[in-house]
């Protein structure tokens, strides 16, 4: 097949999207014998980019209507594909996206309409894209296990860790308390990667004065979430790690060096519809993982904690205690991702997906 990938922006490249759902799929498609090209959506796109592919892939949200572009793609008979894995209908209000899911709603919704088919992550988001197109490719997010390394185990105190992106104040909320309790008991360093590209203290400072000035309302519900639970942390000893490029993004998780690695998530309908990936990268570099016992998580992980701090603190306390059990849960754990969710198994169900011959969409969902 020939498979071109439109991205939305120049800088697609470093957004966790583009990267497992563009970049990696494209990786374990050309491992398959595929030519693949990705390139920036353009008002002018030049005929040959017209010509060249077979299938044509669009993901997630344009700065301007794509509709005419694809349109143009499937009169020339070339397949059309709308991947999406995340529920834009169901945003949290904290989340810094929240603006854009609902300004490029009818965007979103018509390119769904008009594709030949949708790829998604999981069946709990098929269940509901089907409303729109009724040809849904359930495909998972996949580890490339030639990006990752098994984590460095050089360190004498053990680590606890998080690694999360802007959106995830709210869940991280939930394992603060446990982490303050369990400090004043064991000794250990908590690792906090991610969140903001700047040292913490200068993104709050930051988002303070944004408030003050009001100088992005629609994004005041995420700014205080965050400051609130910034204050919440003052009493944590812990150690942060800015955000990294998604490229980057292997190498600094295994220089966290996590023993234990925490995947808390608050219980509604738009984290339901997100993918284990965190769960897979810990896994790949060695860690064990203690996630939140909420879909997506208690299908896949095999250790969750109820979202209280009762439970977060017995479950977590016996990961610090009993290193055997540790070990063995992360074992088995890297095992499962290994097995289940290796690239070169997850690119054939995206050759499925993506191959233009007619197919029997009833046998995909």
């Amino acid at each position: 097949m020939k498979i071109l990938y439109i991205v939305d922006s120049p800088l697609a490249f470093t957004g966790g999207c583009w990267f497992h759902r563009n970049h990696i799929p494209a990786k374990g498609l050309m491992s398959r014998g595929h030519e693949v090209k990705i390139t920036t959506i353009n008002p002018n796109m030049g005929e040959e980019f017209y010509q060249w592919p077979e299938v044509v892939v669009f993901s997630r949200i344009y700065p301007f209507d794509p509709l005419p572009q694809m349109r143009k793609f499937k009169q020339m008979g070339k397949r059309v594909i709308y991947e999406i894995d995340d529920d834009f209908w169901g945003v949290n209000p904290d989340n810094p996206s929240v603006a854009i899911s609902t300004e490029k709603r009818w965007q979103y919704e018509h390119i769904m309409a008009e594709a030949d088919a949708i790829t998604t992550t999981t069946e709990f988001l098929a269940n509901k894209l089907k409303k729109f197109n009724k040809n849904i490719f359930i495909v998972p997010n996949a580890i490339d296990f030639g990006h990752y390394q098994e984590r460095f185990r050089a360190g004498q105190t053990l680590v606890i860790g998080y690694s999360g992106a802007a959106s995830h104040w709210k869940d991280l909320e939930i394992v603060v308390e446990p982490l303050l309790q369990l400090q004043g008991k064991y000794e250990f360093d908590f690792v906090l990667q991610g969140m903001v590209s700047t040292p913490l203290e200068s993104e709050a400072y930051i988002m303070r004065q944004m408030i003050n000035m009001n100088l992005q309302p629609e994004k005041n519900r995420y700014m205080e979430a965050t400051l609130a639970l910034y204050e919440k942390m003052r009493g944590l000893k812990y150690q942060h790690l800015p955000f990294y490029v998604p490229f980057l993004h292997s190498a600094v998780l295994r220089r966290c060096d996590m023993d234990i690695a925490l995947a808390p998530l608050q219980d509604n309908d738009f984290n339901k519809s997100k993918s284990c990936l965190k769960f897979y990268e810990y896994a790949a570099l060695g860690s064990a993982t203690l996630a939140s016992d909420v879909l997506p998580y208690n299908k896949e992980v095999g250790y969750c904690a109820k979202n209280t701090t009762k439970d977060w603190y017995e479950k977590l306390e016996k990961l610090i205690v009993d290193k055997k059990f540790r070990e063995e849960l992360a074992t088995k754990q890297r095992k499962w991702v290994m097995e289940n969710r290796d690239l070169g198994k997850i690119a054939m169900l995206w050759e499925k997906a993506l191959d233009p011959l007619p197919i029997d969409h009833d046998k995909n969902t």
